[in-house]
């Protein structure tokens, strides 16, 4: 693990910041320029898998274990790295959440919101914040599914890695069950992430020092 200073570590904070702020005026961007498309603009994303998965209102925690694991096992990852691998990472969820944001614009869809959601979900919904129309690719899976890949690259431990990657999982899993989004939102959202994790565990970054594994 590189020895950073206090100011190291509030420079990297910062920046993982500045990617969330990002990350929600990108999410309001574009929620908000779907919902004034017309109805007949918006893409049918359902399958048959889509309609094979029940709705879980119960697996609510699931979909919502994205907000801690992220920035928690995030900031572990990155803190972790190499100055380069900090920088490149940086820039690798930077452009992974505007790639998606661009996609969500050139794809408009509606979320498989249902009927009668979890109360929590039903709040959520309700809260003015949150619309249906950010869909393919699902920027939750993506998000979790790069953070995972990026600890798993870093972390020695198997222990570390089974529970990190499983994590990535049940929020896939939830994120189906509690009827947020199509299949095809959550494939393109792992996909996506996945392709990120590749960029930014490239030669350059894999002959330097990732950091130290626990």
């Amino acid at each position: 693990m590189p020895q950073l200073g206090p100011r190291g570590v509030l420079l990297r904070f910062s920046a993982i910041a500045v990617v969330a702020l990002l990350h929600l005026l990108a999410y309001l961007a574009v929620t908000r320029v779907n919902a004034g498309r017309p109805e007949g603009a918006f893409w049918n994303l359902a399958t048959g898998l889509d309609s094979a998965i029940p709705h879980l209102p119960s697996t609510w925690p699931l979909y919502w274990l994205v907000y801690p694991f992220v920035p928690i096992a995030g900031a572990v990852a990155l803190l972790r790295l190499s100055d380069a691998g900090f920088k490149r990472a940086i820039v690798a969820y930077s452009a992974m959440l505007l790639i998606g944001a661009a996609i969500q614009l050139l794809v408009p869809a509606r979320a498989p919101w249902p009927d009668v959601p979890a109360p929590i979900q039903h709040f959520y919904h309700t809260s003015g914040l949150v619309l249906p129309y950010a869909n393919l690719p699902s920027m939750h899976v993506a998000f979790a599914t790069l953070t995972a890949a990026m600890l798993v690259t870093v972390v020695a431990s198997r222990s570390w890695r089974l529970v990190t990657a499983g994590a990535a999982l049940l929020i896939t899993i939830g994120t189906l069950t509690l009827k947020e989004h199509f299949v095809l939102d959550a494939i393109c959202g792992v996909l996506l992430g996945l392709v990120t994790w590749r960029w930014w565990y490239a030669p350059a970054v894999r002959r330097g020092p990732l950091g130290g594994g626990v």
